[in-house]
């Protein structure tokens, strides 16, 4: 009776941690949190070994989150982002009135929400009260809330994204910069905006890549110019139809990273990959694993 006893005490002991091994390995959507990780620890674990931009593959980022597929810039868009194995997440950050970071395109509510008035009129609290009222596949998607900073890098950071940030009005960079680093974020993020934010960043960040916006038909050698103050990992996102393969290498041979947006064909984008770009921002295109490097779903 002893041992019968002994070894059913063991068996218990051995089920109990199996359970609770596979629980740790394989935790439930519902159970996930978010678990924020040291300034200079990586989300992504390519950037570990190289920067963030560096090494070889086709990338494609997801225009305001999967935006094709998903209301741009929503929870939804951005973890079907994530689940799809896009190499990064694009999104828009707006600073609140009480010093909040939100994800949203356009200044003011009244296109994407059910809200009017400028975002940057707002806290944080009462842009909580309003929903995303447009976009693709709006009546299937539950959680339309404007996504706060911290939500979007958490996405990316659960799914191994690289977040892609563009600035839309941002005044207090300390702060920006510290939601990415308490996020552990920092080597795996490219910030994007008007040179005159991105001078701002670098003047507190040596290390995150910074992107100029180039607009069509702008002439894309201003780029270029303009990045020309600014030391670091750096580059330029064009609108695609600013540049062809003669710019793309022009852009390279300046020291410069080279991106285009938005690129919704694939033979488009198989060309400027062929040219040597070093991303795509998309909204269209269906992330293909081959293409994506990020292979976490």
């Amino acid at each position: 009776m002893y041992n019968i006893r002994k070894k059913l005490w063991i068996l218990a002991i051995i089920l109990f941690s199996s359970a609770a091994i596979l629980a740790w390995i394989f935790p439930s959507e519902d159970e996930y949190t978010p678990v924020p990780m040291p300034s200079g620890m990586s989300a992504n674990a390519q950037s570990e070994n190289m920067p963030v931009l560096g090494g070889e593959g086709e990338r494609f980022a997801a225009h305001r989150g999967y935006s094709g597929y998903a209301p741009e810039n929503s929870i939804a868009a951005f973890e079907f982002a994530g689940k799809m194995g896009f190499w990064g997440i694009e999104t828009d950050i707006s600073e609140t009135s009480d010093g909040a970071f939100v994800c949203i395109h356009d200044d003011t509510l009244d296109r994407t929400t059910d809200g009017e008035g400028k975002v940057t009129d707002f806290t944080l609290e009462k842009l909580g009260e309003y929903s995303i009222d447009t976009g693709n596949y709006l009546t299937r998607t539950e959680n339309r809330r404007i996504p706060t900073f911290e939500e979007y890098l958490d996405i990316c950071g659960k799914y191994g994204c690289t977040a892609v940030i563009e600035i839309k009005t941002v005044k207090n960079y300390d702060a920006f910069l510290s939601v990415i680093y308490e996020r552990g974020m920092d080597n795996s993020s490219v910030i994007i905006g008007a040179v005159k934010d991105l001078k701002e960043i670098r003047s507190r960040d040596s290390k995150i890549p910074v992107l100029n916006i180039g607009y069509y038909p702008e002439p894309y050698e201003d780029n270029i110019k303009a990045m020309e103050e600014i030391e670091g990992e750096k580059g330029v996102l064009y609108n695609y139809p600013q540049v062809d393969k003669k710019a793309v290498q022009k852009t390279h041979d300046s020291g410069l990273y080279c991106a285009v947006w938005a690129v919704d064909e694939e033979d488009v984008a198989e060309d400027y990959f062929g040219y040597g770009v070093d991303f795509i921002v998309t909204n269209e295109i269906p992330a293909r694993l081959e293409h994506m490097i990020n292979e976490n779903e």
